[in-house]
């Protein structure tokens, strides 16, 4: 991967402890979808700015943009002006930076603003590629584990930590984890040692979907059990709303519509 200008797109705060050991060494630009405050009143997103700080990283412009409802909602309305808005200026920040890199959370059906993350960070490469910037789109497992991209068809590039990178890892991990659940349930999932590996895979068509068919994204299932404890009033549902979405911004990508 050429990170001489690299940049991070995550989904919500916290994310971006999972590839620290890339952030340390090449100081990214990190844009942040949402504010991380899920059916909740408060975000999070300063955790990310201090560890950002801490790091020696960059904020992007994007930094919280979106509640977590905003999102779903965004989602569940097909608000494509919205989301090819956020596309536009990741793109505006790609050809601004001469980006050679985008890393962002990949597509696992867990939740379904990581996944909006490819699809998002994948229409911004087109763009920027437009311009003439030769960027190339990465993405990383967010919640399924760096064993996840074992054997995967796509070139996988490994990032290895020695035992003091990952120490310091973990110890920023923790230090989320008691307001960040993702990073606390990872750690109980998957243990310290799979921290070790940071693996980043090509994506090289972001429209192709990423689910067979017949299969349901966990996060219907997560979204019945949030409907029905009255958190939310509609299940997000992939066939249904983010397969569309995905298609919508690939045609207006695809359209004269992007370009400024």
């Amino acid at each position: 991967m050429d990170t001489r200008s690299a940049v991070l797109l995550v989904a919500h705060p916290g994310h971006e402890v999972l590839v620290y050991g890339w952030i340390t060494r090449t100081r990214p630009a990190v844009h942040v979808l949402t504010d991380g405050s899920g059916h909740t009143p408060s975000g999070r997103i300063g955790l990310t700015a201090d560890f950002l700080r801490s790091a020696g990283a960059s904020q992007g412009a994007i930094f919280g943009r979106l509640s977590d409802r905003e999102a779903y909602s965004a989602i569940l309305s097909a608000g494509v002006p919205l989301l090819s808005s956020l596309a536009a200026e990741l793109a505006g920040d790609l050809i601004a930076r001469q980006a050679t890199a985008v890393v962002a959370d990949a597509a696992e059906g867990y939740n379904p603003v990581h996944d909006l993350c490819r699809t998002i960070a994948g229409a911004a490469c087109d763009i920027a590629r437009r311009a003439g910037v030769d960027v190339r789109h990465y993405e990383y497992p967010v919640v399924d584990g760096a064993a996840s991209f074992d054997g995967s068809a796509a070139p996988v590039e490994w990032l290895d930590l020695d035992d003091d990178a990952l120490s310091a890892k973990i110890a920023a991990a923790r230090r989320f984890s008691q307001q960040i659940t993702d990073v606390d349930e990872l750690l109980a999932v998957h243990g310290q040692e799979a921290f070790r590996r940071e693996p980043f895979r090509l994506v090289a068509d972001w429209t192709v979907p990423p689910f067979g068919a017949g299969v349901h994204p966990r996060y219907e299932r997560f979204g019945e059990e949030r409907v029905a404890a009255g958190h939310y009033s509609r299940v997000i549902r992939y066939r249904e709303h983010m397969a569309p979405l995905c298609q919508a911004i690939a045609a207006w990508v695809d359209s004269a519509q992007c370009v400024s």
